[in-house]
C-alpha cells in the first residue's frame, strides 16, 4: 500500500502541473492537447481505483489464507498426536478423521482462493503498467501545452560592424527639394547601382546611403538616396564633405 500511497501522490503532482495550462486557448490544437489531457487523467484515475481495490482485495485473502491454514495445521497437529496415543477411543479418532478430511477440503477450497489472488496480483500489474503510461501521456501532452505557451523566442538579427575606417569617397552635393546625393565617386571607382554606403561626420556614423544611379557624362559621379538601416541613426541630415565608408 505504500507503493499504492506512492503513486498516487504521483499522479496527483503530475495532474496538478498539468492544470496549469488547461485554460490556454491559443489555438485548436491547444484545445485538443487540454482534452487528451483530461482523458488521460481519467485513465491515470481509473487504474488507480482500479489498483487500491486489487490492493485491498489481494490483502483480505492473503490474511484469511493464512488464518485457515494455520487452523489446519495445528488440528492436523493434535490429529496426529491422537491418533499415536494407544490409549484413544476409536470414536474420538473417527471423529477427528472427519474434522480433517473437512480442513483437507476446506484447504482445497483455499488452495482455489490462492489462485484467483495470483490472478489479482496480475490485476495489479497490469494496473500499475495503466498508471505509468497514463503518467507518461499526462507528462508528455502538458510538454506541448507548456511549448505552445511559451514559444521559443527569436534571436534578433545583429547589427552589422560599422567603422569609419576604409573611406572610398565624399558627398558633393545634396539636393534639398529631391533629397537627392552626389557622391564624388561613381563608375569609375567601382561603384554600381545598389551599392550602399555609410555616411561618417568626424569618425561618426550619421546614416547610410543607397546609389541609385550611375552619371552618364561623368564616370567619376554617381547619385544616391537616404537608406535606412539596421543598427544606423535615422533621418539623418546629410552635408557636403560627409565620408563615405563602404558597406560591407
Amino acid at each position: 500500500m505504500a507503493n499504492l500511497t506512492k503513486i498516487i501522490l504521483g499522479l496527483n503532482i503530475l495532474a496538478a502541473s498539468a492544470g496549469i495550462f488547461f485554460g490556454i486557448t491559443k489555438s485548436g490544437k491547444t484545445s485538443e492537447l487540454m482534452d487528451s489531457v483530461a482523458i488521460a487523467k481519467g485513465e491515470a484515475s481509473n487504474a488507480t481505483g482500479k489498483l487500491s481495490k486489487v490492493e485491498s482485495e489481494k490483502a483480505a485473502i492473503t490474511k484469511q489464507f493464512t488464518d485457515k491454514d494455520a487452523e489446519h495445521k495445528a488440528k492436523k497437529a493434535q490429529y496426529d498426536q491422537l491418533v499415536g496415543n494407544a490409549g484413544s477411543k476409536d470414536a474420538v479418532v473417527a471423529s477427528l478423521q472427519q474434522e480433517n478430511n473437512t480442513l483437507n477440503a476446506e484447504k482445497q477450497s483455499w488452495v482455489t482462493e490462492r489462485q484467483n489472488l495470483q490472478a489479482k496480483a496480475n490485476e495489479a500489474t497490469i494496473a500499475q503498467t495503466s498508471l505509468a503510461a497514463a503518467e507518461a501521456q499526462v507528462q508528455t501532452l502538458t510538454t506541448e501545452l507548456n511549448k505552445i505557451k511559451n514559444p521559443p523566442t527569436k534571436t534578433k538579427p545583429k547589427a552589422p560592424p560599422v567603422t569609419a575606417g576604409g573611406k572610398v569617397g565624399k558627398i558633393a552635393n545634396v539636393d534639398p527639394r529631391t533629397g537627392s546625393i552626389i557622391l564624388n565617386r561613381g563608375s569609375a571607382h567601382g561603384l554600381k547601382i545598389g551599392d550602399q554606403l555609410n555616411v561618417f561626420r568626424n569618425n561618426k556614423l550619421i546614416g547610410r546611403i543607397l546609389v541609385t544611379r550611375l552619371s552618364a557624362t561623368n564616370t567619376g559621379l554617381s547619385i544616391a538616396q537616404r537608406a535606412e538601416g539596421l543598427g544606423v541613426p535615422a533621418g539623418a541630415q546629410f552635408q557636403v564633405n560627409d565620408d563615405l565608408v563602404k558597406f560591407q
